[in-house]
């Protein structure tokens, strides 16, 4: 019997002037701000990490990344998902990633496709769907001067 894993990740981040871009699921968006955050800020490979942690029963990137260490300052969002990544190699296989942003501004429907190549090169499965949703100018997951993202994962036991 195939023994499957269901993780759910979840991440924000408020947008800030002192950075000129985005970067979502490795993708850098050049839109003149970013994310305040200690790493690079990329609240969807944050998400998706989260969730990977989830599955697999191994905590959350805060556990591997605390943000008081010096070392989690700064780091690339893609090396905390290669690191990631590493743990579970033998353990399980990603099957599929389900992602949801949740933004105001700016507009990020002309990126999917773009975010969602990304992804694939890092996670090297074909199956990765990006959802954008708004938050109809409500104070939802974080208010409006945040950008939020929801990320499921299912492992499939090797």
């Amino acid at each position: 019997m195939e023994k499957y894993k269901v993780g759910l990740g979840y991440d924000l981040h408020r947008f800030t002037d002192k950075k000129h871009f985005l970067l979502l699921g490795g993708f850098k968006i050049n839109c003149g701000f970013g994310l305040e955050a200690v790493s690079d800020g990329d609240v969807v490979l944050h998400a998706v990490s989260d969730a990977i942690c989830g599955g697999a029963a191994l905590g959350d990137i805060g556990d591997y990344f605390p943000p008081s260490d010096k070392k989690s300052q700064g780091i690339e969002s893609r090396k905390i998902a290669k690191i990631i990544l590493a743990k579970i190699k033998r353990i399980y296989e990603i099957v599929n990633i389900d992602i949801t942003l949740v933004v105001e501004k700016p507009k990020l429907t002309s990126y999917k496709k773009d975010i969602v190549e990304s992804l694939k090169d890092i996670f090297e499965i074909p199956d990765i769907n990006l959802k954008i949703k708004s938050k109809e100018e409500t104070e939802a997951l974080g208010g409006v001067d945040t950008l939020s993202c929801l990320a499921a994962v299912l492992l499939k036991g090797t």
